[in-house]
């Protein structure tokens, strides 16, 4: 977990590291995993998170803690799968809007047809004689 900043914009990504050799970056998904919403967006600087700790709780819960643009701490949940799902399944940011943008179409796609693929067939309706 890192804090990143790119001009006035502080948001926080995930990476996912070798157990061994930390220096070694395996993941890097595309896009921030958390930025300011709603009432943690403050006045002109809209886009600031800082990342004051994580906890894994017996439960399994992971408990995100951070601090954004109106000065208060929050505190996201989540859970270890949940999160190396995000880092191994999302892909890599291709740094060209355009392919950006063919990504997305791409992803939303193979989703759309991973969730068709789920819903269970409708009932049939009796032929009539």
């Amino acid at each position: 977990m890192r804090n990143t900043a790119a001009g006035l914009r502080y948001v926080l990504y995930m990476f996912l590291c070798e157990l061994e050799r930390p220096w070694v970056v395996t993941h890097k998904p595309a896009g921030y995993f958390i930025a300011p919403e709603g009432a943690e967006r403050a006045g002109d600087v809209s886009n600031v998170v800082f990342s004051n700790g994580w906890i894994e709780r017996k439960n399994g819960d992971v408990l995100i803690y951070y601090a954004s643009s109106d000065t208060r701490l929050h505190v996201a949940t989540s859970t270890v799968p949940r999160l190396l799902d995000y880092v191994l399944h999302t892909p890599a940011d291709p740094l060209r809007s355009r392919a950006c943008v063919e990504q997305r179409c791409a992803l939303i796609k193979k989703n759309t047809a991973v969730l068709k693929a789920l819903k269970p067939p409708g009932k049939k309706r009796a032929a009539r004689t």
